[in-house]
């Protein structure tokens, strides 16, 4: 008995020095965390616009978790990589620092993210909260389309580059660039909405090679960079408009 507590205790006590040495990585890096709230919402195309993949409705409900406020840049993703002696990732023009990181697949995100104690969102969880809440607005932090350039970086007043973090207006919940600027890898795969009533199916993440992306980036129209749309690409994909953030587990 003696022998299985100690035991006990040694293994709480390296899994609280991992957690604090995680969360020391990520303080030196610059991570801020946002807590958002556990919520029932209704999750999908509210507005029955377009992106028929958002159908049907359902609801979900949400336990308190925590996000990134801004997407990861070079700076921070670099500070893994040389750490790691990961591969170094592509930039546009020589410009990195505060620059939204891309040229990451979604294993390399995956990897950062555990590296800092956290994981990626899953697709309800970025939802919700590119969303403000319960309220949904249709681009992250406005529903009026001719406010939506304020809160988001696409084609139409976008350079061919990804830009520095954190330049438009933040959400309701102080999150930047939840719409557009770079596509984020979410961590799970694609699959369609259930119907209502019905469960999702469970697929271990081995067993398909799409990943959903959200968000919309620099390179697409307005429409992309509603909340609730979809796309999906495949995991090893490396490209100048995708990127991520990452969530956390609260204790």
């Amino acid at each position: 008995m003696r022998r299985l507590v100690l035991t006990l205790f040694t293994a709480a006590l390296l899994t609280g020095c991992a957690s604090l040495k995680e969360s020391r990585r990520a303080e030196r890096i610059g991570i801020e965390w946002v807590t958002i709230p556990g919520e029932r919402f209704v999750m999908g195309d509210t507005a029955m616009i377009e992106n028929p993949d958002a159908l049907p409705l359902h609801e979900v409900d949400l336990t308190p978790y925590a996000l990134t406020r801004y997407e990861t840049t070079y700076h921070q993703y670099d500070a893994f990589a040389r750490a790691t002696e990961r591969r170094m990732p592509g930039d546009v023009d020589g410009v990195r620092g505060d620059r939204a990181v891309v040229d990451v697949d979604w294993e390399d995100a995956s990897a950062f993210c555990a590296w800092i104690g956290g994981r990626l969102p899953s697709e309800a969880e970025w939802e919700f909260a590119a969303g403000g809440g319960v309220d949904k607005q249709v681009w992250a932090g406005t529903n009026d389309e001719a406010e939506a350039g304020d809160y988001v970086r696409y084609r139409g007043n976008a350079n061919a580059h990804p830009a520095q973090v954190g330049r438009k207006k933040p959400n309701q919940f102080g999150l930047y660039d939840m719409s557009g600027n770079v596509s984020e890898w979410i961590g799970a795969y694609y699959q369609y909405y259930p119907e209502p009533g019905e469960e999702p199916s469970r697929y271990d993440l081995e067993t398909f090679d799409i990943r959903i992306l959200r968000g919309g980036d620099f390179t697409m129209e307005l429409e992309v960079a509603r909340t609730y749309w979809r796309a999906g690409t495949l995991k090893d994909v490396r490209s100048n408009a995708i990127g991520f953030r990452c969530a956390r587990d609260l204790d």
